[in-house]
């Protein structure tokens, strides 16, 4: 009996531990896919998620869900309550992995480091408003925080203590930034549906490097009404020559014409700043008559002598250069050759300027 008794033990325990094994692969098989996101078959390319400010954890662990990031929300949501991270989650754009580890999507949705680069590019010669409606149509910006941040004097005083640059430039305290952002390529990093403070820090410290020391020195070289020229002075030049020149080689010409005219202390007669005075949501530029050209507006520099009070759209740095370095001509005029080649015919004299535009067709003032 004791043969036969351990004879049956031995084959007891062979059958209890085969039923163990195979209640752990039953198990396994069964809870596996709910604890980790990657036993699936599914593709590994990384996706952009978007989670929206004011988004529940609920809603965004649904959303994953939806997307294919993770299996199963619920265990999602219990491991972000385990983790006592349930209020870290970030709204913003990320990139995410199909199947990634549970902690590590926890960690790339809770770290504002993580939100996706947006690539924008803002041309030269746009005024403040044009850039906020552009970044505003792709979801950058707000364009009211973008415009009350840039284009009124509270805003500017705000950015202008974290940018001395700015106070230092001779800007008037009542003005915004209107030709200080400059116009480049950027990569910025979204926060929710506003990202002007990333957007405006990115094209302000750009203009604050781009004016190195050699053009700040030989800045105030020029003279404006007997008194050295400011940075300011010099960008509301550069925002006249930026609307009126097309090729950047020109632009040293064109500058010099509006030197030679200050130095003069005549009018500048520049249609841009007609424009700008002129300009309202949908046709900011427009194309004007006789009588707009005369607004009245400190902007109409066909009866006021001298520049505007300020930058009229945010210059490049072609144009700030030819400002600050204009070509030594005696050229008091250019007018459109309307050849298709964006190129100016230059004159010194009214005479030579009046030929020019009977040649070129461009009669019409």
């Amino acid at each position: 009996m004791t043969v036969i008794g351990n004879l049956l033990k031995a084959i007891i325990a062979v059958v209890m531990i085969g039923a163990v094994i195979i209640a752990g692969l039953f198990i396994y098989n069964w809870a596996s896919p709910l604890l980790s996101s990657t036993t699936k078959a599914r593709s590994t390319e990384p996706v952009v998620f978007v989670i929206n400010p004011n988004e529940t954890v609920s809603q965004v662990a649904d959303h994953l869900e939806k997307a294919g990031i993770i299996d199963s929300a619920f265990i999602f949501r219990a491991r972000l309550k385990i983790l006592n991270a349930e209020t870290s989650i970030q709204a913003g754009t990320f990139t995410l992995t199909p199947g990634m580890d549970l902690d590590l999507l926890i960690r790339t949705l809770s770290t504002p480091e993580n939100v996706v680069a947006a690539k924008i590019t803002v041309i030269e010669g746009l005024r403040l408003e044009e850039i906020a409606e552009n970044l505003g149509s792709s979801g950058i910006v707000s364009p009211n925080i973008f415009l009350q941040k840039t284009a009124t004097s509270e805003g500017a005083a705000a950015l202008a203590a974290k940018y001395p640059f700015i106070a230092a430039s001779g800007k008037p305290d009542d003005k915004g930034l209107e030709g200080f952002l400059f116009p480049d390529t950027y990569e910025i990093s979204r926060s929710g549906d506003d990202s002007s403070d990333a957007v405006i820090d990115s094209m302000l410290s750009t203009m604050r490097d781009r004016l190195t020391p050699e053009m700040l020195a030989d800045i105030p070289t020029h003279q404006i009404e007997g008194k050295p020229a400011t940075v300011y002075q010099i960008l509301t030049l550069a925002s006249i020559i930026q609307r009126e020149g097309v090729v950047e080689d020109e632009l040293p010409d064109i500058s010099s014409v509006y030197w030679n005219r200050i130095a003069e202390g005549t009018v500048l007669n520049a249609d841009p700043t007609s424009q700008y005075a002129n300009g309202v949501a949908g046709a900011w530029w427009p194309v004007l008559s006789l009588d707009q050209l005369h607004i009245d507006s400190p902007y109409n520099t066909y009866d006021n002598r001298g520049l505007p009070p300020g930058p009229i759209c945010n210059p490049g740095l072609a144009a700030i250069r030819a400002a600050i370095y204009p070509s030594d001509t005696k050229y008091f005029y250019f007018v459109a050759k309307n050849d298709g080649s964006g190129r100016h015919a230059f004159a010194q004299t009214l005479q030579e300027h009046e030929r020019n535009r009977i040649i070129y067709n461009n009669t019409e003032k």
